[in-house]
Parts: C-alpha cells; structure tokens; sequence
C-alpha cells in the first residue's frame, strides 16, 4: 500500500531525533513539504539537510513548545515557506523526574505539563486555524503506552499522557464535521538513541516486551504516515497503540 502526500505541507514538533525524526523522513519521502521544529539545534539542522539531500522540501525552525509564541511562530514560518498546512504531529515530550508524589516538585510537574500536555495543546490550536484555511487536515499526537497503563514513581508524566486522550477525543468530535482528523498514536518500548547508546538498559527494557524486542522509531513513523493519510479518512478520535504487546503482559 503506497501512501502519497503530494503537493502536501506537514508539521512536525520534537523532530529532531527518535521518533520524531523517523517521522519527518517519512512523511518526506511520501512527498510531503515538511515544517520541522524542536529545542535542539545542531541535530535539527542535520536533519533538514538530509531531507533536503534526499530530494525532500524541508524547513527548520528551532523553538520551545512549551512556549505558545515559539509554536504559533514555526507554524506560520512553515505556512509561509510551503503555502498551507495540511498534516501535523505533535511528538515533544519529556520524562522528568522520578518519585513519589509527595516528593515531586512543584517545578518539575510544571515542565513535564507544559511540554507534554500544553506543547500539544499550543500545536492543534494553531495548527487547525491553518487547516480550516486549507479546507481540513489530519493531526496526529504521540502519547505512550502509560496514556493506557501508568509510569510508576513518576505520577507528572503519567498524568499528561492519559490527558492526552482526553484533549485528542474532545478535539476530534468537535472537528469532525469541519474536515479535520485527530488520532492518538501511542508507542511501547522504542529504541531510542539514549537506550541504543546502554546495551544494559537496552537488554533489560526489550525483556520486558512479549515480541522479546523494542520496538523502532520507523515502525512508529510508518504507523503515523497511514493514520494522517486519507488510507484512514475514517479513522478519528481513536488510540493506535504500538508495544509488541507489552500492555497485555499486564492482564
């Protein structure tokens, strides 16, 4: 099955590496103009340029998603290079700090909100002003499998990834009718190039999977290119979990 996004105009948040960069290469490839934003700079910049040496049309923008002007303003840059937006995946997200509740600080529950829950919130708000100008789009949000189960010992990322379901769901009963589609993908265990660089943590993490494996960033990114595409135009308001079956290892 041959998924096509010409003449297209993708958005990407958190692109830089992982998940997120096996997404943009994706979407690329399937020809589509792709707007790419995250904090990290230098591998931003790389990523574009290997899009771009693959034939691709990509454009970088560096930006913060916890900070609502820094995602408005790499929206409409991206907008502005490429003519429109029609296809959006909000994927920044971060772990932050592990512990009881009691012992959580008020500052930490505060980052990992405003990152995975409100960088979210920033990208659909602005990304659907642009897709109602373009006639409707599709709007994927990466979650995990603790949007399902929990995290132990780290209650704030846990927390934002269940609301995650919660902000996707309303959103996509409200859009439904304007010609805007958005689903929840949610990954297992990914190998990460964190994860890749401890043969340890590597080991013990792909125990915990039935498959006997982590899972890649690309199978993550294959499974997004088919739910924004119009192979899915039925699909909306709906979770696609991806973990090897690592959530029925808990029934």
């Amino acid at each position: 099955m041959e998924i096509y996004f010409n003449d297209k105009v993708a958005f990407i948040a958190g692109a830089s590496m992982g998940i997120g960069a096996a997404i943009a290469k994706t979407l690329a490839e399937c020809g589509a103009s792709v707007g790419l934003m995250a904090r990290r700079e230098e591998p931003l910049r790389a990523l574009e340029q290997e899009i771009i040496n693959r034939g691709g049309k990509a454009f970088a923008i560096t930006g913060d998603v916890s900070k609502p002007e820094d995602v408005q303003k790499a929206i409409l840059a991206t907008v502005e290079k490429f003519g429109g937006l029609h296809l959006a995946v909000n994927n920044a997200g971060i772990s932050g700090d592990f512990g009881l509740l009691h012992e959580t600080t008020i500052e930490n529950w505060r980052k990992v909100l405003s990152v995975n829950l409100d960088g979210i919130f920033y990208g659909m708000k602005y990304q659907i002003q642009e897709m109602l100008k373009s006639g409707g789009g599709s709007i994927v949000n990466i979650a995990s499998v603790e949007a399902t189960t929990i995290l132990p010992m780290n209650p704030s990322y846990t927390t934002s990834k269940h609301a995650i379901i919660g902000l996707t769901k309303t959103a996509a009963y409200d859009y439904a009718k304007l010609g805007i589609r958005i689903n929840t993908v949610s990954p297992g265990v990914i190998r990460t190039p964190l994860v890749e660089n401890n043969k340890e943590i590597s080991a013990a993490m792909a125990k915990v999977v039935p498959q006997g494996r982590m899972g890649e960033p690309q199978e993550i990114a294959d499974a997004v290119a088919y739910v924004l595409s119009d192979k899915a135009s039925y699909m909306t308001g709906t979770e696609l979990i991806i973990d090897g079956a690592f959530l029925l290892r808990q029934m």
